[in-house]
């Protein structure tokens, strides 16, 4: 049974004379994914806005993944390891 969200939960775009609504939550996630579209490695604070998520999940995430590197005292997380490691969760 699918669940129809209300057009509270929803964001109104329109595009070329076109409404659509989209939920908000995917709305979200298009727009993150927008502005940070071809960077390979984000910091912390970076990554859990990128992914909707708190900082301290975003770091149990990358570590989780091997996706860390320390350079000086400065850590960035390479975005495609964890992409990958995420689709290892995916549900069909």
């Amino acid at each position: 049974m699918e669940r129809k969200e209300s057009l509270e939960d929803q964001v109104r775009c329109e595009f070329e004379g076109t409404v659509m609504y989209v939920p908000r939550k995917i709305f979200c996630m298009m727009v993150l994914r927008c502005q940070y579209p071809d960077k390979k490695y984000v910091r912390y604070k970076e990554g859990a806005v990128m992914y909707s998520m708190s900082e301290r999940e975003f770091y149990k995430l990358a570590h989780n993944a091997g996706a860390i590197h320390k350079v000086n005292k400065m850590v960035l997380v390479n975005v495609a390891k964890i992409d990958e490691f995420l689709n290892y969760f995916r549900v069909e």
